[in-house]
């Protein structure tokens, strides 16, 4: 009977070992971290299409809009140079109106497309164009692993989230995740040849 008991007992603490390596091998299944470490496979940052437009009032003389639709349209330009990645629709009856205000405010004729044959009545404009957004990954929402158990030795699930997530909210234009736009190119030749005046021999007293 003393055999059967402890042969009893071993069984059990056998079973309770496999029990705990599969609760083991399980939560390391569950681990959200790419194989590699690389939060930045983990959590990516995805970038969307979405349209950005304002309705405003055309002045019926000159190019002064009034106080709210001038501070809306301050924003809406402000949000075009940084994201602004098409052409400015502009939907109005009068479209001559609508083209001296933003030639007022420093648009280019080649960044507005006019739409005159619009149903928006006189004097509304409707001003849009599509910008990228970034959609950011959401960080803190499972604490559950434990962080110092690590058979593979990967960070924890939410290592790095915050990070992208950071970099998501900040980046001015999202669409340089994908692409970049190209530089000017006339601020890097200005800076080489004053630095090259400043270090040439002959260097002007007032640049040494």
């Amino acid at each position: 009977m003393t055999l059967t008991n402890k042969t009893f007992i071993s069984s059990i603490r056998f079973l309770a070992v496999i029990g705990v390596v599969a609760v083991s091998v399980a939560g390391c299944a569950e681990n959200k971290i790419s194989e590699s470490g690389n939060y930045n496979e983990t959590y990516p940052i995805q970038v969307a299409r979405e349209q950005v437009s304002i309705t405003i009032s055309l002045p019926e003389n000159g190019t002064a809009l009034a106080r709210e639709d001038e501070r809306r349209f301050k924003m809406f330009l402000r949000d075009y140079v940084q994201r602004g990645r098409t052409q400015i629709t502009v939907e109005s009856i009068n479209p001559d109106i609508a083209g001296k205000v933003l030639s007022a405010n420093g648009v280019m004729p080649g960044e507005v497309n006019f739409i005159s044959d619009s149903t928006t009545p006189a004097p509304n404009a409707i001003l849009s164009f599509t910008a990228n957004a970034a959609i950011v990954p959401e960080c803190g929402l499972d604490w559950s692993d434990n962080t110092s158990f690590s058979p593979k030795n990967l960070p924890y699930d939410n290592y790095g989230c915050a990070t992208r997530r950071n970099m998501g909210l900040t980046v001015s234009d999202p669409g340089d995740l994908i692409q970049s736009q190209p530089i000017s190119g006339g601020s890097a030749p200005r800076s080489d040849a004053a630095i090259r005046t400043y270090n040439a021999p002959s260097a002007p007293a007032a640049a040494q």
